[in-house]
């Protein structure tokens, strides 16, 4: 039998207190599982590599001494596909990837070219062979890893799931659009590109500069996969059949929703996650919004479209760069104190204090002879309130009143695939159909 665990985003880069890791229950539990899988998002090149002109939201990198608090957790795999992994750009991604292989932590979904950033790695245990697949839709799409040909080398970066976003509108709505993209000149510069023949013209699609609009009974957005995207990626899930993994996860990160909410997949990431699924894929691990969304058991397989936060210890900094600055216009000899009263608004807005962004679950899934026998999981709480001395933002076994908050929730986000749980005392276990 194989034991797994799974957790969510991986953000440190502010230390716990001092008494943090003695006698840790989180850590207990994950050292009974044979593999434990996170998704790292940030960097671990400290101040060695200079940063991209574009961030995750942030800037995050720590030292390879502090990554040492990461690997308390006992990581197997590391997810390193991200909005976070090109914050300091090729280097920070290079010196990355060195510092997980030395310390033997697999990884996917980065690379120095788009071959390494798609392909799985493999771990095998108990006789079992485990791929690992990993992709983002979030990102800059300067961070996209590009393929090498047989003259050019390839361009390193993430594994991109790209996808294209449709907005609908009535009749009504739409005359209004023409007339403002008529009087403002915002098509211009496509309609000339049309006449030049560089581009063509749909006559069902309205413009209003980059974004494109069709007709239709209600105003809606919908969103799909890219399909060269879709079918590269499906193709690393084939691969590795064809490899003898005898188990696929899939890690997928994405901060796109459907609604106003942190906690709705959009419309693509669940095309993506029922197409893994179909292909072979048997857990799907979605992480992103740093919150929690719905599971859903598709063709008796789990997928989770968000896990929330793992690690969410971010508010001090031990380097930034001068483009973080800048945006709050000041110089870059501010403290990291300084620094974060500007960031959060002297502590009063931001991630970092919205309550649902600190309460998590640890999946656990038992598997045999290909299929998964067992799935449950632990809530968690990541020291919000710091009562009785807790560290924000590192993990704590939710207590009962916590416990019960977060399974009700998660019921309420999966009403919608049917799911259903059973709750077994300090677990709660997922309910497959076999």
């Amino acid at each position: 039998m194989l034991k797994m665990a799974f957790t969510g985003d991986c953000i440190a880069t502010s230390e716990p207190k001092n008494n943090y890791f003695d006698n840790n229950k989180v850590i207990e539990l994950l050292d009974k599982c044979d593999l434990v899988s996170g998704n790292l998002e940030m960097v671990v090149s400290g101040n060695k590599s200079f940063a991209s002109t574009y961030c995750g939201g942030e800037w995050l990198t720590i030292d390879e001494d502090d990554f040492e608090i990461v690997k308390k957790f006992g990581y197997t795999y590391l997810n390193t596909a991200n909005n976070h992994t090109m914050d300091y750009s090729y280097s920070g991604l290079k010196i990355t990837n060195e510092i997980l292989d030395k310390n033997q932590i697999i990884h996917s979904g980065s690379g120095e070219d788009l071959h390494r950033a798609e392909k799985a790695v493999y771990k095998k245990i108990n006789g079992d062979v485990v791929a690992f697949i990993s992709c983002t839709a979030s990102g800059d799409d300067a961070s996209r890893a590009g393929y090498s040909t047989y003259d050019m080398p390839g361009r390193p970066g993430v594994n991109m799931l790209r996808h294209s976003e449709v907005i609908y509108a009535t009749s009504e709505q739409l005359r209004a659009i023409d007339e403002i993209a008529e009087q403002t000149a915002l098509n211009a510069r496509f309609l000339k590109s049309v006449k030049m023949g560089i581009h063509t013209l749909d006559p069902k699609i309205h413009r209003l500069g980059r974004v494109q609009i069709v007709e239709a009974e209600k105003a809606e957005k919908k969103t799909y996969c890219n399909k060269d995207d879709l079918n590269r990626i499906i193709a690393s899930v084939e691969q590795a059949k064809k490899h003898g993994a005898n188990y696929i996860i899939m890690n997928a990160h994405s901060h796109d929703i459907k609604g106003e909410t942190d906690d709705t997949p959009d419309d693509y990431f669940i095309e993506f996650a029922h197409q893994c699924i179909e292909a072979g894929v048997t857990i799907f691990i979605g992480t992103g919004t740093h919150q929690l969304k719905g599971i859903e058991i598709y063709k008796n397989k789990p997928i989770f479209y968000s896990l929330g936060n793992f690690l969410f210890a971010d508010e001090y900094l031990k380097y930034w760069s001068a483009d973080f600055t800048e945006k709050f216009g000041v110089t870059t000899d501010i403290s990291s104190e300084e620094l974060w009263n500007l960031r959060s608004r002297n502590k009063t807005t931001g991630l970092e204090f919205d309550e649902m962004n600190y309460k998590s679950i640890i999946p656990i899934a038992e598997l045999t002879d290909g299929k998964i026998i067992k799935l449950y999981f632990y809530p968690i709480e990541l020291g919000f309130e710091q009562k009785n001395g807790k560290s924000k933002g590192y993990p704590y076994l939710a207590d009962e009143c916590t416990k019960n908050g977060i399974v009700e929730r998660l019921k309420g986000l999966s009403k919608e695939y049917k799911t259903e749980f059973k709750d077994l005392g300090n677990k709660v276990e997922i309910i497959l159909n076999n």
